[in-house]
């Protein structure tokens, strides 16, 4: 498999990754409605969004980097795992809400 095929593969992942967590995201902001810890929670939530925004950044940037720099790239910014924990602590915060 071409570098270029699989550095089309991992930013496909990685917008997977991120249409994931747009949606809990959604559902989050759902839940918001009408919580009683309302305020604390949305403090929360904007975290969240705040890094999920610099995660687009860097998805955007690898769009533009030449795939054979990736490996390097990749692994300094261990970006999957930075997706997890983003979507881990989605999945916390839906479920405080009552999702």
């Amino acid at each position: 498999m071409s570098i270029d095929r699989l550095a089309d593969q991992q930013i496909r992942l990685y917008e997977s990754r991120l249409k994931h967590i747009d949606e809990l995201i959604e559902k989050a902001r759902r839940g918001l409605d009408g919580h009683p810890e309302r305020a604390r929670h949305e403090k929360t939530l904007a975290d969240i969004i705040a890094r999920r925004d610099r995660l687009q950044v860097k998805l955007d940037e690898l769009r533009l980097e030449n795939p054979e720099n990736w490996d390097e790239e990749i692994e300094k910014a261990g970006l999957m795992g930075i997706w997890d924990i983003i979507a881990q602590d989605l999945e916390k915060l839906v479920e405080k809400l009552g999702g």
